[in-house]
């Protein structure tokens, strides 16, 4: 796994085969695209009608949710394969209400990447383009080899 061409390869297998978590599959999470070396990736998710809160949109640690899927997929990216970006701390700022059963885009950027820690950040926007929330956090790089 040692070019970028074979890392690359590795990942979208893993982010398009079906074996993800229950949770990246409770947000019907897709795979758009991602840059290894750029640190990024894309992806669309439809929140299902049991992420609604009482006002009829989506439940605020849903949204956080997808931020941090696509955040953490952002720093597994940027490590040998396998590997995995538990996060340490986040904060995610909510800018406008997110709709249930719509479509939404999410990208997470890698934005340093230390020997303890990375650190990353993630934005949601709606099926206009409309930013609806934004996060930043800080990850563990693990290695599952």
């Amino acid at each position: 796994m040692a070019t970028p061409a074979d890392r690359d390869s590795y990942w979208r297998q893993i982010l398009t085969n079906g074996a993800m978590p229950p949770a990246t599959h409770f947000l019907n999470f897709q795979l758009i695209d991602l840059n290894i070396e750029e640190g990024w990736c894309k992806g669309s998710f439809l929140l299902p009608e049991q992420a609604t809160n009482p006002g009829g949109n989506a439940q605020g640690g849903f949204i956080t949710a997808i931020l941090d899927e696509v955040m953490s997929i952002a720093g597994s990216i940027a490590q040998p394969p396998p590997a995995m970006s538990p996060t340490l701390q986040m904060t995610t700022s909510f800018i406008r209400p997110v709709p249930v059963a719509a479509p939404l885009k999410a990208r997470g950027q890698l934005v340093r990447k230390g020997r303890a820690a990375l650190f990353t950040d993630g934005w949601l926007w709606d099926e206009k383009g409309r930013l609806l929330a934004q996060a930043t956090a800080s990850c563990v790089p693990k290695s599952l080899a």
